[in-house]
């Protein structure tokens, strides 16, 4: 698989590496391993970005997630312009909100 570019809804670039893909995320959170559309949908058209009280150049995407009860939070540096983690949550974590659908 090749690399992914996504731009999210405030005209961003952020790219889903494969290495990040397979070598962390799918890696560190195999319960993703069928759901990398569900990612890149979540960074192209999430319900939510919000600031990580973490670092200051991440923000943290949420969108709906595998099942019910479940949503996909993606963790990007927007600095870098890349996707760093993502995982299942079921509930919405980080700082100041920085966009809504």
């Amino acid at each position: 698989m090749a690399d992914t570019s996504l731009t999210d809804p405030l005209g961003r670039e952020i790219v889903l590496h494969d290495r990040t893909w397979h070598g962390h995320i799918v890696k560190g959170h195999p319960d993703l391993g069928e759901h990398q559309d569900l990612v890149e949908r979540t960074v192209r058209s999430p319900d939510e970005i919000r600031h990580s009280r973490a670092d200051e150049n991440c923000r943290i995407y949420f969108g709906p997630g595998p099942r019910p009860g479940v949503i996909i939070m993606v963790v990007a540096d927007v600095v870098a312009r890349v996707v760093k983690t993502a995982h299942l949550a079921k509930k919405v974590t980080g700082g100041a909100m920085e966009w809504s659908k």
